[in-house]
């Protein structure tokens, strides 16, 4: 008799809030330089003037103004970088097959069966304020990158 083991699993958390890493700054190195909240600030021309996200200063404006790094830490700090640690993850889904032990009535197998499993493969639901950041797992001042894929195939044979 042959058999199928399928698993689909999600998890979900709700309620929580999760303050964004701190993007805008005085200064940048080659990592920092391009949050994707940088890619969303002003898209089209004229948005600067129906925003609340700042510019970036260049040089002669920060010597200019020893002060304009506070207006940074203030905005990173301010309640525009919240977003809500709502989220629906995809945690397991698992294709299972027991192959028909009739099969292998002549042969020193007795039985074979196949499973494919992926694990946290993706976030159904997060805010869009997260730009791609995973809200299940913080550290100090913001949250972590995403949780990686991970993919396993198991062969089980009988003798």
């Amino acid at each position: 008799q042959r058999t199928k083991k399928n698993n689909i699993i999600a998890t979900y958390a709700a309620g929580n809030k999760v303050r964004l890493d701190p993007a805008f700054s005085t200064g940048y190195s080659d990592l920092t330089a391009m949050p994707k909240e940088f890619q969303n600030r002003w898209v089209v021309p004229g948005d600067e003037n129906h925003t609340d996200i700042p510019a970036i200063a260049d040089y002669r404006q920060l010597q200019s103004d020893s002060y304009l790094g506070y207006a940074y830490t203030a905005y990173n700090y301010s309640h525009n970088r919240i977003a809500k640690g709502d989220f629906i993850r995809m945690k397991e889904i698992s294709l299972g097959y027991d192959f028909p032990s009739k099969w292998f009535k002549n042969m020193a197998l007795n039985s074979l069966s196949l499973k494919i499993q992926g694990t946290d493969l993706f976030l159904i639901y997060a805010d869009k304020k997260l730009n791609g950041q995973d809200p299940e797992f913080f550290r100090a001042g913001g949250v972590s990158a995403p949780m990686p894929k991970q993919f396993t195939l198991t062969v089980k044979a009988g003798f």
